[in-house]
């Protein structure tokens, strides 16, 4: 019921009403950018450009989502976008930047899409598909190696967990981009992302369920299938999310992934490194948690087995 609720309360109540945040925007002339900035407040960060040339270049690196170039004279004005941002951002910022020429008495008469989207992604949503599938998959294999218990080593589950997510991260990888090309980073880099992905999730939910026990299931799938997926990007622009739901996304193994998923494919790698970072940490952080785990209950264990093994045999009562 928790999960359920949770589920349902992030996917459906993030995509309400939603309002953008300092989202990254370029304007071409100072006079024009200083009169965005007042108009626009907090819903975004301007940047002034000294050409369109420039303004095309910040869209293309990633550190706008937009760029307005004011026209000459009776001229309309020009919108570059980068579509491969998502369609929440683009639009908010088409909105805004749109404003900002009527505002000045102008139009935006022309529209180009620098940085569109693959042809078989043409909605946008593959990104999240393939976070959640991999995400999903992680979770599952942690199940299975929980379910394992004193079976298998810990050494053991830790090897089959990376080699088991390393394979899956392949799988997923070679789906979205060869076969249906919906993702056109190159498949390397997009196996390495989501391996370190469904490693850093399988490697996180079983140091949760080792030190919280059962219900580490539970704080497992609130924290990356609900939580990290709903507020990863995928499905609405971290620019459009309350500051401090986009800076939690960002911080979780889903969000960090779909970054550099995005980045990879469509931005020559803008934003990858600290997604990358990002990644190892849950990696490094769960693989410590889970040896202390480990060595806190092998530890306890011991005393009461040699308490056991010394402790003297009661003899059997003598039947007369």
């Amino acid at each position: 019921m928790t999960v359920a609720g949770a589920f349902a309360g992030l996917y459906i109540g993030l995509q309400k009403a939603p309002s953008p945040h300092h989202l990254p925007v370029a304007v071409v002339g100072t006079q024009v950018a200083d009169a965005a900035a007042d108009a626009l407040g907090d819903r975004a960060d301007v940047r002034t450009a000294d050409s369109p040339s420039a303004a095309r270049d910040l869209v293309r690196s990633r550190d706008a989502v937009a760029a307005l170039v004011p026209g000459n004279g009776s001229d309309g004005w020009t919108l570059y976008t980068a579509g491969a941002e998502g369609r929440s951002a683009t639009t908010a910022a088409t909105t805004m930047l749109s404003g900002v020429a009527a505002g000045a008495g102008a139009s935006v008469t022309r529209t180009q899409d620098l940085v569109p989207l693959a042809t078989n992604d043409a909605q946008g949503i593959a990104g999240f598909y393939l976070v959640f599938g991999t995400t999903l998959a992680a979770f599952i294999l942690a199940q299975v190696m929980n379910s394992l218990g004193t079976l298998a080593r810990l050494r053991t589950r830790i090897v089959v967990t990376v080699v088991g997510s390393i394979a899956a991260a392949a799988v997923v990888a070679v789906i979205a981009g060869p076969v249906d090309g919906a993702v056109p980073a190159s498949t390397g880099a997009v196996i390495v992302v989501l391996s370190l992905l469904a490693v850093a999730v399988s490697l996180s939910t079983m140091a949760i369920t080792s030190i919280v026990g059962p219900m580490g299931v539970i704080v497992s799938t609130l924290l990356f299938t609900t939580l990290g997926n709903a507020t990863s990007g995928a499905t609405i622009s971290t620019h459009l999310l309350p500051p401090v739901l986009a800076t939690v996304g960002q911080a979780l193994p889903p969000g960090a992934a779909f970054g550099a998923v995005t980045g990879f494919s469509y931005f020559d790698g803008a934003g990858a490194t600290g997604a990358l970072l990002t990644l190892g940490a849950w990696i490094v952080a769960a693989a410590a948690a889970l040896s202390v785990a480990h060595r806190v209950r092998t530890g306890a264990a011991r005393p009461r087995d040699v308490a056991a093994i010394a402790a003297p045999a009661t003899p059997a009562p003598v039947v007369a």
